[in-house]
């Protein structure tokens, strides 16, 4: 998310695996992970697109965040609200409350305020499809935010499946390199989000690539059992591997309970990557609190992007290219913001939309 929020039961299921040769690491692999890190903490310095279409006049849209309650959602579509209205737009935010049956709600609602366009936020289309389809016959563009593209919206591949597999790429070459290619590593996935699923088999296939790091465990859970079922998947994975040196998990919400339970067996030297760079996952790196590193993608630039291919929308044109440069930054301890708040981007990009888009 992109904290990408879904609420439902926990799945307890937990699969031991090994992938990896268990032998040594080649030199090109360690090389190419160092190089890999260096290049994505690097300071971003590009990311809005050459041109788009001028901005139109006295539209409307609504934004529908998975959970209000997550910042992986919300932050994008406040993001996009402060765009909207930048545009002269009116936006309005209404809480998908994190269940397909509170997104449906949400979209039908929305439909009862005939705008011009519906950007959702970490909500899988196919999951209402029936109100997408009821929102489409209405004349209502919709794009769908950090979702894989879809035939039941308009738009729906922003950030793009070549972001979600890059930031679970750079997250395997900093296990890769700070392991010097003995990681023992668990991945614990959430297969509510297709998006995040591509990063976390990203995730999974680069570290296939080490011969000398091994895969040992693989455990699904859903949001909704993130304070209690997490925290015991974590003991038992550090219970059951006691050489365990790293953790994955898809999103930083899931962090501060995995760090929960590998605390509660003392396993406090594992290394816990996520991605997102959500406020407290970027608060938890610079306070030293056990969260070794984010992916972060620019939450509120994500907002910015969706806001413009919905104009590209309302104008007939390709929306493809207003994700196209959505940017990536790997956070560690040695670049950390040292203000608070989400990364959003190392340039105000905001500015360079409004000359975009015509408007001063």
């Amino acid at each position: 998310m992109v904290t990408l929020l879904a609420i439902g039961a926990l799945a307890g299921c937990q699969s031991q695996t090994s992938e990896g040769s268990g032998g040594g690491t080649d030199s090109s692999v360690l090389s190419e992970a160092a190089a890999t890190v260096k290049q994505a903490s690097a300071e971003v310095t590009s990311g809005v697109p050459e041109s788009s279409p001028p901005a139109l006049k006295r539209k409307s849209v609504v934004l529908i965040p998975c959970a209000q309650a997550g910042e992986g959602c919300a932050q994008p579509a406040a993001g996009a609200k402060a765009a909207a209205e930048a545009l002269g737009w009116k936006a309005t935010v209404i809480d998908g409350k994190g269940t397909a049956d509170g997104q449906s709600a949400a979209i039908l609602q929305a439909i009862s305020l005939k705008p011009d366009g519906i950007v959702t936020f970490a909500v899988d289309p196919s999951s209402v499809k029936g109100a997408v389809e009821r929102a489409r016959k209405a004349g209502i563009k919709i794009v769908a935010s950090s979702s894989p593209p879809s035939d039941l919206v308009d738009f729906a591949d922003n950030p793009t499946k070549a972001a979600w597999v890059k930031t679970g790429e750079i997250a395997a070459d900093l296990v890769i390199s700070k392991s010097e290619g003995r990681a023992k590593v668990a991945l614990l996935t959430d297969k509510e989000f297709a998006a995040v699923n591509q990063r976390t088999d990203a995730f999974a296939a680069r570290i296939g690539k080490c011969g000398g790091c091994e895969l040992v465990g693989t455990s699904n859970f859903n949001f909704s059992e993130l304070g209690t079922g997490v925290p015991q998947l974590a003991q038992q994975i550090a219970r059951r591997n006691p050489g365990l040196n790293a953790v994955y998990v898809p999103y930083d919400a899931a962090v501060p309970p995995v760090l929960q339970g590998l605390k509660a067996v003392g396993a406090t030297d594992v290394m816990v990557i996520s991605g997102d760079g959500t406020s407290q996952a970027i608060q938890c790196i610079r306070e030293k609190c056990g969260q070794t590193a984010t992916v972060a993608f620019a939450l509120d630039w994500i907002g910015w992007a969706d806001i413009d291919a919905m104009n590209r929308l309302l104008q007939g044109k390709d929306p493809a290219p207003a994700a196209e440069q959505v940017p990536v930054k790997l956070i560690t301890a040695e670049n950390v913001p040292a203000q608070p708040g989400t990364w959003n981007g190392d340039l105000d990009f905001r500015p360079k939309y409004r000359q975009l888009w015509g408007i001063g």
